[in-house]
C-alpha cells in the first residue's frame, strides 16, 4: 500500500503541470529599453510649462526611479501659441486654441554627437468664460494634459531612435 502511494506521488511530481511565474522581476533578462531611457538627462527652458513637461518626461522615461549613470542628454525647445478660435457678439474670445510645439535633440553625453532629433506638435482648445479663474484653471488643466501627451510622443520617438541606434550598432559589428 505504501509503495502504491509513493509511486503515485513520484509520478505526479514527474508530470507536474509546468507552472511558471509570469510576473517576476528578472534583471538579467532585460529586453526593454528601460535602462537606456533612464540614462537620459533633460535640459529645458526655464518656465513653468517646460518644467511640467520635463517632469512628465522623467515620469515616463524612468518610472521605476532607477539610479543610472547618465549617457544621453535631451535638449527640449518648446513654443506655445494661444489664439482665439471663436469670437462672441461682444468681440471677446469665446474659445481659445493652444498650439504646443516641442523640438528635441538627443545627444551622446561622452562625444557630444547628435543621435537623433525630432518635433512633436499638439493643439487643443478650451472655453473662455466670464469667470477669470475658471478660464485660468481650464487653460492650466489643458496645458498639463497636453504636456503629458507630448511627453508620451517624445518618449515613443526616443524608443524608436534607440532601437534604430542599436540596430545600426549591431549591423556595424556584423560587418
Amino acid at each position: 500500500m505504501l509503495k502504491k502511494y509513493l509511486v503515485i506521488l513520484l509520478s505526479l511530481n514527474l508530470f507536474c503541470c509546468g507552472f511558471e511565474v509570469i510576473y517576476k522581476d528578472d534583471a538579467k533578462q532585460d529586453n526593454s529599453y528601460s535602462h537606456e531611457l533612464a540614462a537620459i538627462r533633460i535640459k529645458k527652458d526655464r518656465n513653468q510649462h517646460d518644467q511640467d513637461l520635463k517632469n512628465s518626461l522623467y515620469d515616463l522615461l524612468n518610472p521605476d526611479y532607477l539610479t543610472i549613470e547618465p549617457k544621453y542628454f535631451l535638449v527640449l525647445k518648446s513654443s506655445r501659441t494661444t489664439s482665439s478660435t471663436f469670437t462672441t457678439g461682444t468681440g471677446s474670445s469665446g474659445r481659445n486654441k493652444i498650439l504646443l510645439t516641442v523640438r528635441y535633440e538627443l545627444m551622446d553625453l561622452e562625444t557630444g554627437k547628435k543621435i537623433s532629433e525630432g518635433i512633436t506638435t499638439l493643439n487643443d482648445s478650451y472655453t473662455v468664460s466670464t469667470n477669470r479663474f475658471g478660464t485660468y484653471s481650464a487653460e492650466e488643466y489643458l496645458q498639463s494634459n497636453m504636456n503629458k501627451v507630448v511627453a508620451q510622443n517624445i518618449r515613443d520617438s526616443l524608443v524608436n531612435d534607440i532601437i534604430e541606434m542599436r540596430r545600426k550598432k549591431a549591423d556595424s559589428i556584423k560587418e
